[in-house]
């Protein structure tokens, strides 16, 4: 195991790099940073994973649950650490001979399940993904922190000092990188970030702001958003909607990646959460009043090794609890912790319902449970909320809808730090009661009459970018405000760049890069990570595999 500290050894201590949050790229970035010779501290702050209450457990979304790595069309061009941590998921399942995949024909399907022919496995089991995880961390010689948050941040002439965590402890450190998916870290340093969706006129693109809900995982029918009495029902917006393209503070919505079985003896009964309230589910009710069959959990239900399931939203009422995430990126510790027991209510009623409601004329097949032997400290319930964005950093420059278009005539040789191709993908952000299509700009679903209420989503967004290199800049906070801050997870970017960026392989891919970044600036540059020697850099990151050449 890594070393731990459950608390601090005394109430300062000094490291090189300082990595905050112990999500994948927050791994990989610590993993990095000492492999370079730096003395690296890891502080694991995701509650409740990080705690006690949640299993301690490193690795964020890749040991949380989302299996089905976001690998895109691009699996060959993941390089470095990255693909190590790929490599060593193969490696654990040495005796497995046979692909078992059978779902998916894209381009990389052939290793997401452990192949013969196959160096790497992407997707995930989430106790192998955490023993993995823990063991690079370990021979790397990571000082590690769990249930830590930080409380405040010191900073002097354009640089980080310290950090004061919320239980009085405090850490120096030459240079500092957030992974967290909030960017917790650099919001209490005061530099420049965004939250929400920019109008489409701030960076000249066409997928940002507000949308018509002419997307995909969209309502299936015809479903009146109102009760009996004339009143909305739960869990919709009521308004107002504003225009297409329109900038606003609303975050594609969250979910839980439930790791799910049909295997005979490792499941557990999706259980009925507490408090609950059929009427809450209404919406639930009307989508499938009438399926003739429910045979998985979501219509998004991926295979991962040993007969489980990586379970992700499927369809416009899923496991996305739409809306529920808007007040997440800048909420307090506290008020985070009831959003997310609100997105476990959420998904918990989803699932009972589906299984269990006497109005259904179907129900979903009970031999479905959460995976018995995943998840012990909070009995198969994965303690990492999916945040998929939240704070972004607006540094120097943006990483935009445009930006990948704009590289086809350019090489960014050493500026480049890995490749990405996975798609604009952005979730719903909203859930609207629509009393006509002209309240809705016009779109709705199949059949509707212009007169008619329905329910309509909005925000959902997919499509690709194509090949593209990721550019150093977008881990930069403006150079003015902060010297010695790299971003892994709320990087420099729009709402529609960060739909791209965001995705649990890249994270791992800036984030070794992050990590090689900082050990160099804590050794040559006094901690500013703006002015390190980038043909040094770049052939550190190219001896380490790192794959930056363009596409």
């Amino acid at each position: 195991l890594p070393v731990i500290v459950g608390l601090l050894a005394s109430t300062q201590q000094d490291v090189d790099v300082l990595v905050y949050d112990g999500t994948s790229g927050g791994v990989i970035t610590a993993v990095a940073a000492a492999r370079h010779g730096a003395k690296t501290m890891l502080i694991c702050a995701s509650w409740p994973a990080c705690f006690e209450e949640g299993g301690k457990r490193v690795g964020g979304m890749s040991s949380g649950g989302l299996g089905q790595s976001d690998i895109g069309s691009c699996s060959d061009k993941i390089g470095g650490f990255a693909y190590e941590f790929y490599k060593r998921n193969r490696q654990h399942y040495s005796n497995v001979t046979e692909n078992a995949m059978s779902e998916s024909k894209a381009e990389g399907a052939s290793c997401r399940l452990p192949a013969a022919g196959c160096n790497a496995t992407f997707n995930l089991e989430p106790h192998v993904a955490l023993q993995i995880f823990e063991e690079m961390l370990s021979e790397a010689n990571v000082t590690v922190v769990y249930g830590k948050q930080v409380e405040s941040v010191e900073t002097k002439n354009s640089m980080i000092t310290s950090i004061t965590l919320t239980d009085g402890s405090t850490v120096s450190a030459k240079v500092f990188v957030d992974a967290s998916y909030e960017g917790d870290l650099f919001a209490r340093a005061g530099i420049s970030y965004y939250v929400g969706r920019e109008s489409n006129t701030t960076y000249n693109e066409t997928l940002n702001g507000r949308s018509t809900g002419r997307g995909g995982n969209q309502v299936a029918g015809i479903l009146n958003p109102y009760d009996s009495n004339g009143n909305i029902l739960p869990f919709i917006y009521s308004g107002p909607y504003g225009v297409p393209g329109q900038a606003d503070k609303k975050v594609q919505s969250y979910n839980f990646r439930l790791c799910v079985t049909q295997k005979a003896g490792n499941t557990i009964p999706f259980p009925k959460p507490d408090n609950y309230n059929s009427a809450d589910f209404e919406i639930v009710r009307r989508q499938f009043m009438d399926s003739k069959s429910i045979s998985r959990p979501s219509g998004n239900t991926a295979q991962v090794p040993n007969e489980k399931f990586d379970m992700n939203n499927g369809g416009g009422i899923s496991s996305d609890f739409i809306g529920g995430s808007w007040e997440y990126p800048e909420a307090n510790y506290s008020m985070r912790q009831t959003i997310w027991k609100a997105h476990k209510y959420w998904v918990q009623g989803y699932l009972w319902t589906i299984a269990n409601d006497p109005a259904l004329k179907t129900h979903l097949d009970s031999t479905w449970g959460l995976c018995k032997d995943e998840f012990p400290s909070t009995e198969g319930f994965p303690p990492a909320l999916y945040v998929r964005s939240a704070r972004r950093i607006q540094g120097d420059k943006i990483f935009t809808q445009n930006t990948p278009s704009e590289q086809k005539n350019m090489d960014l040789g050493t500026a480049a730090i890995g490749i990405g191709c996975y798609n604009f993908d952005s979730h719903n952000a909203e859930r609207m009661a629509c009393v006509n299509k002209t309240a809705c700009f016009g779109y709705g679903p199949r059949g509707v009459a212009a007169n008619e209420s329905y329910i309509w989503n909005e925000g959902d967004v997919q499509i690709g970018p194509g090949e593209y290199q990721i550019p150093y800049w977008v881990m930069l906070p403006k150079q003015s405000e902060v010297s010695n801050l790299l971003v892994v997870a709320a990087p420099s970017a729009s709402h529609i760049g960060m739909a791209t960026l965001r995705m649990e392989p890249q994270f791992m891919i800036i984030g070794h890069s992050a990590g090689v970044a900082a050990a160099l600036a804590s050794q040559e540059t006094q901690g500013n990570v703006h002015t390190i020697s980038m043909d040094h850099y770049h052939s550190l990151l190219l001896a380490d595999g790192q794959n930056t050449a363009k596409p």
